[in-house]
């Protein structure tokens, strides 16, 4: 009937069999447990890109304000560029007609100092022209009647 070698292999196959569902069990386990880690880690990567995608979100949203702000500011300055470029150009026109109106007004002073020395050669050459015509025709006489008028005229005023 049953010789040895059928109790080895029936013994065998009870071993095996008993082995068989301890190790699937623990196997089993061991499956279960890292599909846990890995359901676990999968988890953690989904809130991880979540939080990534909502960062990515608010950094474009900062981005953009910023790249406006930048905007605004370059607008601004621009502005005020060309506003001080205005009241510079203004000043410059002021100050040129300021020394335009000086440079005339120096001009028109020289001339008037040139008439007036001018008048005063002519008083003064007119003087000695009349003083030499008076000497060469006015005798002793003529020069006494005419101081006289003179004195009368003088006493006679006022």
């Amino acid at each position: 009937m049953l010789d040895e070698s059928a109790f080895v292999a029936i013994g065998f196959v009870i071993f095996v069999a008993l082995a068989y569902k301890k190790i699937a069990s623990a196997v089993a386990d061991m499956l279960d447990q890292r599909s846990a880690a890995i359901r676990t880690q999968l988890e953690e990567a989904k809130t991880l890109r979540e939080e990534a995608a909502a960062e990515l979100t608010k950094y474009q949203k900062l981005q953009r304000d910023a790249s406006k702000e930048a905007k605004n500011i370059i607008a601004n300055a621009e502005a005020a560029a060309e506003r001080i470029r205005q009241v510079a150009e203004e000043r410059a026109k002021d100050s040129l007609a300021r020394r335009e109106a000086q440079a005339n007004a120096k001009i028109k002073a020289a001339e008037e100092a040139l008439l007036a020395e001018l008048r005063n050669r002519a008083a003064v050459l007119a003087s000695e022209a009349a003083a030499n015509i008076i000497a060469e025709k006015l005798d002793a006489q003529a020069s006494l009647k005419l101081v006289d008028d003179a004195l009368a005229q003088i006493s006679a005023r006022p």
